[in-house]
C-alpha cells in the first residue's frame, strides 16, 4: 500500500445538518473487494481498510474469459445485515492513510449518493468533470450518466446495492464491463454518482485483467495529497453539474492525449462510442465551448512566451497543447454556475487535476521529470487566464452583447494574428460581430473591397468544400480504418518526410490503427494509376492493399503473402488499409480519417495542389483556380488541419490546399471555416 495523507479535522460534522436530507449519523458500511486468484495476496489491502470488517469475494470463474462483471455481481449482492450502506473494492487499489474513517465521512456527507472514491486520470469524460469541480475550487465532483461509472471503489446504500445486484443478475458474464452496467442502473434510479475531490485509492501499477492496458498507465485524477479535509464534504455541493451560460450546443469534454488537445463532443443518442481516438482539434473547433480559438491562442503564446526559456527540453508545441486545455477549461469553469469554493484546501486540488493532466497527457518526452511543476504552474497560469476571458465575456455579455457560438469572433481576432505581447490589450468578445468569420475581413478594407478580391466561383467551391467536409466530420466516429499515411517531401516550403513521419506517428497512432510511411518513387505513379492532375488515384484493392508489417528497407510494406482476406461485394477486404498521401508540412486532422474507406487512396489536397504545380512546370498557382478544380473531387477528404508553421488563432489554408498558393488563400480559408462550422453545427 501507498503512504497516504492524513485525516485533517475527523471529527463530527458541524452544525446545520439536517434529517431531513436523509443524513446518517453513524453509517454502517458493508465492504467487500473483488478478487481474482491472478492478483495474488490481498491481506495487505484488508489491512489498509481496517478497522472495516472487509470479505474478499473470488471471480467464480477465474480460468474463465476475462470479466469483472462476473465477480462484480457477487460481490454487490454481498450485503452484510444490518448494513447501511455497501463498498465494494477491486483487488489492486491503494487506499489513502486513514482510509475507514474517511469513506465514514464520505458516506454521511453523501448517504443516498452513489459515491466515487476514484477516477481514471484519463478518461473521456468523467476525468474533465472531475478536474472541472477541481478547478471550481470543489469538494465532490458530480459525474454523469453519459460515461461508465468508476467502479474501483464504490459505494451505494445498501438497498441500492441489492437492487443493483439483482440487475447485474440479468446480465450475461460475456458483456464483462461492470462499470458500464452500474451506470446503466444509477441512470435508471436516478442515483447521482459524485466522486470525493481528493480521491481515496490510487490504481495499482500491475497489468490488467480485464483488458485496459491499452488505456495506458491508470492514475486517480485528483489524488490526495499531505491532507484530506473531510469537513470540506459536509459543505453544501452541487449533485450535478451546474448549469453553463450560455449553454453549449451538446456537453463537452477537454481532452489532452499525446500532447495534443482536442474537444470531446457527446453525442449518445447518435450511439457515438465514448472511447474513439477522432477528436475535435481545439485550434478548429473550440466554438463548440463557445470560444474563438484567436482568444486562445492570444493568452497562451503570450504565457508560453515567458515561460519558453525555462522550459528547455519541451517542444514548443507540447507547451501550447497544454496550455490549450488548461484555458478552456479554466473558461469553461468560469462560465458554469459553480457555488463558492469548498474551503481554502481546494486549491490544492486544482493543481493536483492540472498536475494529472501533464502526466497523463503529455508524451514523455514533452514532460521531462525535472520540469513537471514548471509544467504544472504554466497549466495554471492558463487556467487562469482563461477564467478572466470568460470573466470578461461574461460582462460584455451582461451589457447586451451576444454570447460566442461555433462561429462567433472572440478577442484579438480581427485584423490577423494576435500580438503574443499585447495581452494588456486583450478585449472581450466582439459583441454583435456577424461576420462570417473573424478573419474574414480586415479592419483596413471594407466588405466591398474584400468581395471584389474573391472570386464568385471559387466562392461557391468553397461552399461545396465546406458541407463536404462539414458531413464527414460530422459523422458517427466508431473504430479508425486502418490507414497507412504516406509522406512526401514538400518542394515549396522544403518540409521533409522523414521528420513528418516521427512527428506524425508520435502524435496521432488512430489507437494503432495508423502507421506512417516516407514516400517512395512508388507513391509518385504506381501501378494503381495516381493521376497528377486529379491527385487521387483508382481505389486499391487486391494483395497490395493488405500489407504485412515487413519492409523493403525504404519504409515500405510489403504486400503479405497469400493475396487479400475474404472480400465484400465491392472487392475491398475488411481490414484493407486505406492510404493517405500527404505533404511533409502538413498535419492531420483525424476528423477527417472518418471519410476512409477500407483499402481505399486519398491524396491530401495540398499534395494534389502541389502535383497541379509541377504539371504547371513549378509555378504556383492561383487560390481561386485551384478551389474551382478541387470542388469538382468527389474523392478529397478533410485530412488536414492546417500546415507546419501557420499562426494559430485565425483558419489554416492547408484543408483546401492553398498553403502554397497565391492570391487571396486566407480569406476562402476564413470562409470555407466559418461555413464549415455553421454547417457542422446544423449536422449535429
Amino acid at each position: 500500500m501507498t503512504a497516504g495523507p492524513v485525516v485533517a479535522r475527523a471529527g463530527e460534522p458541524g452544525p446545520g445538518r439536517v434529517a431531513a436530507r436523509g443524513e446518517v449519523r453513524d453509517p454502517v458500511l458493508s465492504v467487500v473487494v473483488m478478487h481474482h486468484p491472478a492478483r495474488g495476496d490481498v491481506s495487505g489491502l484488508v489491512r489498509a481498510c481496517a478497522p472495516l470488517d472487509v470479505r474478499v469475494v473470488e471471480d467464480p470463474d477465474p480460468d474463465g474469459p476475462p470479466s469483472p462483471l462476473r465477480t462484480a455481481k457477487r460481490a454487490w449482492a454481498a450485503v452484510a445485515p444490518g448494513a447501511t450502506h455497501h463498498l465494494v473494492l477491486q483487488d489492486d487499489v491503494a487506499p489513502v492513510a486513514g482510509f475507514a474513517e474517511l469513506v465514514r465521512r464520505a458516506v454521511r456527507a453523501r448517504p443516498r449518493h452513489a459515491v466515487a472514491l476514484y477516477s481514471n486520470w484519463n478518461s473521456p469524460r468523467n476525468a474533465y468533470l472531475v478536474r472541472a469541480a477541481a478547478a471550481a475550487g470543489q469538494a465532490w465532483a458530480p459525474l454523469g450518466h453519459d460515461e461508465w461509472v468508476p467502479t474501483l471503489g464504490l459505494v451505494l446504500p445498501a438497498d441500492g446495492a441489492r437492487r443493483l445486484a439483482a440487475h447485474l443478475a440479468t446480465l450475461p458474464d460475456d458483456a464483462r464491463d461492470d462499470d458500464e452496467a452500474v451506470v446503466a442502473f444509477c441512470a435508471r434510479e436516478r442515483y447521482a454518482v459524485v466522486a470525493t475531490l481528493p480521491h481515496l485509492l490510487e490504481h495499482g501499477d500491475g497489468p490488467s485483467l480485464a483488458g485496459n492496458d491499452a488505456h495506458g498507465a491508470r492514475h486517480a485524477t485528483v489524488p490526495a495529497g499531505d491532507v484530506v479535509d473531510p469537513d470540506a464534504w459536509d459543505r453544501p455541493g452541487p449533485e450535478r453539474t451546474p448549469s453553463r451560460v450560455p449553454a453549449t450546443l451538446r456537453p463537452v469534454a477537454v481532452t489532452l492525449e499525446r500532447s495534443r488537445c482536442t474537444l470531446r463532443v457527446l453525442r449518445p443518442t447518435a450511439g457515438e462510442p465514448l472511447e474513439h481516438p477522432f477528436g475535435w482539434a481545439w485550434d478548429a473547433w473550440a466554438g463548440w465551448l463557445g470560444v474563438h480559438p484567436a482568444a486562445v491562442a492570444h493568452d497562451v503564446a503570450a504565457l508560453a512566451a515567458g515561460v519558453c526559456p525555462r522550459l528547455g527540453g519541451v517542444a514548443p508545441a507540447a507547451l501550447v497543447e497544454l496550455g490549450a486545455a488548461c484555458w478552456l477549461l479554466g473558461s469553461d469553469v468560469a462560465r458554469t454556475a459553480w457555488p463558492p469554493p469548498a474551503g481554502p484546501g481546494t486549491t490544492a486540488h486544482r493543481a493536483a487535476a492540472v498536475r494529472t493532466w501533464v502526466l497523463s497527457g503529455l508524451l514523455p518526452a514533452d514532460r521531462p521529470e525535472s520540469r513537471v511543476d514548471e509544467l504544472v504552474a504554466f497549466g495554471l497560469d492558463a487556467l487562469a487566464a482563461g477564467a478572466a476571458w470568460a470573466a470578461t465575456a461574461r460582462d460584455a455579455t451582461a451589457g447586451g452583447a451576444s454570447p460566442a457560438g461555433p462561429a462567433r469572433p472572440g478577442p484579438g481576432a480581427r485584423g490577423g494574428r494576435p500580438d503574443p505581447a499585447a495581452r494588456g490589450a486583450r478585449r472581450g468578445p466582439a459583441a454583435g460581430d456577424d461576420s462570417p468569420h473573424p478573419a474574414a475581413h480586415d479592419d483596413r478594407r471594407g466588405p466591398a473591397a474584400l468581395g471584389d478580391r474573391l472570386d464568385p466561383a471559387a466562392l461557391d467551391a468553397v461552399r461545396v468544400l465546406a458541407e463536404r467536409d462539414a458531413a464527414v466530420v460530422c459523422r458517427v466516429a466508431g473504430p479508425a480504418v486502418p490507414v497507412r499515411v504516406v509522406v512526401h517531401d514538400c518542394a515549396s516550403c522544403g518540409a521533409q518526410a522523414a521528420d513528418a513521419v516521427a512527428d506524425l506517428a508520435a502524435h496521432g497512432d488512430l489507437d494503432g490503427a495508423a502507421e506512417h510511411l516516407v514516400a517512395d518513387e512508388q507513391d509518385v505513379v504506381d501501378e494503381h494509376g495516381v493521376v497528377a492532375e486529379h491527385g487521387v488515384a483508382a481505389t486499391a484493392v487486391g494483395s497490395d492493399e493488405t500489407v504485412s508489417s515487413a519492409g523493403d528497407g525504404t519504409g515500405r510494406p510489403h504486400p503479405a503473402p497469400g493475396g487479400p482476406d475474404p472480400v465484400h461485394g465491392d472487392g475491398r477486404t475488411k481490414d484493407a488499409r486505406a492510404t493517405v498521401e500527404v505533404l511533409a508540412c502538413e498535419r492531420l486532422e483525424v476528423r477527417g480519417f472518418l471519410g476512409l474507406v477500407p483499402g481505399g487512396r486519398h491524396v491530401s489536397r495540398g499534395l494534389w495542389a502541389a502535383r497541379r504545380a509541377s504539371a504547371a512546370g513549378g509555378e504556383r498557382l492561383d487560390a481561386a483556380d485551384l478551389l474551382v478544380a478541387l470542388a469538382d473531387e468527389a474523392a478529397s477528404l478533410p485530412v488536414v488541419a492546417r500546415a507546419v508553421g501557420e499562426p494559430l488563432g485565425r483558419p489554416s489554408r492547408a484543408p483546401l490546399g492553398l498553403q502554397h498558393a497565391t492570391g487571396a488563400a486566407q480569406e476562402y480559408a476564413d470562409r470555407y471555416a466559418a461555413a464549415r462550422s455553421a454547417r457542422a453545427a446544423e449536422l449535429l
